[in-house]
Order: C-alpha cells, then sequence, then structure tokens
C-alpha cells in the first residue's frame, strides 16, 4: 500500500477529527484511540478530537486515554447541520466508508470541502473521503494502522500499543478467526514487545461485564432456533428483553458468536429489535461460507464471516 499521501495529510494538518462508525466495536474504540495517541505523539503541535456517533460499550472503556466527544452529548446534531466541523482542517474516518453506518453525519460529509481521509478494512463503502487508505486483506483496521505508524516511524508507546491489541484482537475474535494471518501474529508480537499485556486487555475485554449481559444472553439463548439440517442457527431479541434484563445495547455485541460453539451450525444470526421498529441483524459465518452476501441484499455489507444489515420491518 503507498501510506505517503495518508501520512502526508495527516502530518500537515492542525486541527484533526478522528471518527468512526455507530455502535463501535473494538476494533473502532482500539483504532481511534491509537490513532488519537500516535498523532499526538508524533506531531505536538497538532490538535486532534475523538468523536464517537453513539455510546462506547462498558468494556471498552478502559481504552480511553481521555474523554471523546460522544454525538448528542458533547456535539449536538444542529451543530454539525451549521457545519461547525468545518473548523478541523482534516476528518479522520475509520473502520467504515460507507455512509449509512455514519448516521447524522453523513449529509455534512458529503458537502464537506475540507479533507476527509478514510482508513478502512471492509469490502463495502461509498467512496467517501478525499482519500483513503483501504485494505480488503487486512484483519482490522487497526492493523493498517500499525503499517501504517511503522511506515510514517511514528513512535508506539504501551497506550497505543494497548489500544491496537484491543483493535486487533477483537475484529480476530482472539485471534480464532480466519482473517488472522501470519502479518497479524506478527503484529500482535511486536504490539506485546511495545507494552501491550495480552491476559490482562482479555480480562478486561471478555471477563469484565455486568451481570446483566449474562441475563440477557440467557433470555436470548432461549430464543435459539436451528435450522436447514441444524447448519443455521437464529436468535432474536427484543426491546422487552433489554427491559427485563436490565441490559442495554451495547451489551449486544459478541453473543451472535454463541451458537457458533455448536459442531453442525455454520451461520448465525442474532435479529434485534430497534427502538424505530426496525430490525437489525448481524450475521456470522464460519468455514466458506460469506454471509457478507446475504447481507448486501438488504442493504448492509460487511466481511465474508461477519456482516449485518438493517431491515425495515419487525
Amino acid at each position: 500500500m503507498n501510506f505517503d499521501p495518508a501520512i502526508e495529510q495527516i502530518e500537515s494538518a492542525q486541527n484533526i477529527l478522528i471518527t468512526t462508525h455507530v455502535r463501535p466495536d473494538g476494533d473502532a474504540v482500539g483504532s481511534v484511540v491509537a490513532l488519537t495517541a500516535l498523532i499526538e505523539n508524533a506531531n505536538r503541535s497538532a490538535k486532534t478530537q475523538m468523536l464517537f456517533l453513539s455510546a462506547i460499550p462498558e468494556n471498552y472503556q478502559f481504552v480511553l486515554s481521555e474523554k471523546p466527544w460522544i454525538l448528542g452529548t458533547d456535539v449536538k446534531k444542529d451543530q454539525i447541520e451549521n457545519n461547525e466541523l468545518n473548523r478541523f482542517d482534516l476528518i479522520i474516518i475509520l473502520d467504515t466508508g460507507a455512509l449509512l453506518q455514519l448516521p447524522d453525519l453523513d449529509k455534512y460529509l458529503t458537502r464537506r470541502e475540507k479533507p476527509i481521509l478514510v482508513i478502512d478494512h471492509h469490502l463495502a463503502g461509498d467512496d467517501l473521503g478525499t482519500s483513503q487508505l483501504v485494505d480488503t486483506d487486512a484483519a482490522a483496521t487497526g492493523e493498517i494502522l500499525f503499517d501504517l505508524a511503522r511506515h510514517a516511524r511514528w513512535p508506539l508507546n504501551e497506550e497505543i500499543a494497548s489500544a491496537l491489541f484491543v483493535a486487533v484482537s477483537t475484529d480476530t475474535g482472539w485471534f480464532r478467526f480466519p482473517n488472522a494471518t501470519v502479518h497479524t501474529f506478527t503484529i500482535a508480537s511486536q504490539l506485546v514487545a511495545a507494552g501491550a499485556q495480552p491476559a490482562l486487555l482479555y480480562r478486561k475485554l471478555l471477563q469484565s461485564y455486568p451481570f446483566e449481559r449474562l441475563k440477557l444472553l440467557s433470555l436470548t439463548l432461549q430464543t435459539l432456533e436451528l435450522l436447514c439440517d441444524n447448519r443455521l442457527a437464529v436468535m432474536h431479541i427484543t426491546k422487552d428483553m433489554l427491559t427485563q434484563s436490565g441490559a442495554d445495547r451495547t451489551l449486544i455485541e459478541n453473543i451472535v458468536n454463541e451458537p457458533l460453539q455448536i459442531a453442525s451450525a455454520v451461520v448465525s444470526v442474532l435479529l434485534v429489535e430497534r427502538d424505530n421498529g426496525a430490525t437489525r441483524a448481524s450475521l456470522r459465518s464460519r468455514e466458506s461460507l460469506d454471509v457478507s452476501k446475504i447481507a448486501r441484499q438488504f442493504g448492509g455489507g460487511g466481511h465474508a464471516q461477519a456482516a449485518g444489515a438493517t431491515l425495515e420491518m419487525p
């Protein structure tokens, strides 16, 4: 990949906004935190600001070294409509290039005349940005950022290494998914050498959930159906189930993976009732079945083995 245009764009900017897709996952949160710290360490004169379009799941809060902006709380929609983000001479969008995943920011981005840089590893995108750094072979956006930092000779520290480890480990299912390559493991080893502590990070990421998530998981598993000769697992979560368990929507992440522990299951689908009556479908697969092709039929997208779509139906 040619990293030079992205490096030149970042190093010449003085006021940078860094954001990612709605409902941020580990790759999104880790990448935003890591790139913010990388830029601040490399260019002390540059000012950076993190913006998340929705709440950050509780188990990723520990990654944050400073308080970010949250859309709706720290930045209002009317501020965006009034072009107040024009004060940033560069906006960097991480882990997505799809306008559908950037609600309340999408219209502004399409009319913005100042530079936008997209760094992503997904197949689907809307050709956003004045420049793009996209590698669909990368296991995670955090993997691209590691390569970017090495090419730019930006130094790593423990904070950056930990954030990048969170990004890469979560998007590879803690290195269990087929997208984890030799390069992924090489990066992981270098991040450990730079200060990341895998055992500590695993505990904080996957062994620090509130009790409400376990209650939600229990209710969700009760909806499990096996179809297609037990190869397709389908579950659902309703608003009532969220209320009954006391869990918020940030605790839904990764529940879709649970049925893939069943020997016969090749695909898992989780249908989640949204507040507006629509349904969010998350799809996961193993072996060679490409669920992103299914998601795209419903206006969604993603990776071959992890995809999603919003269905305008109950």
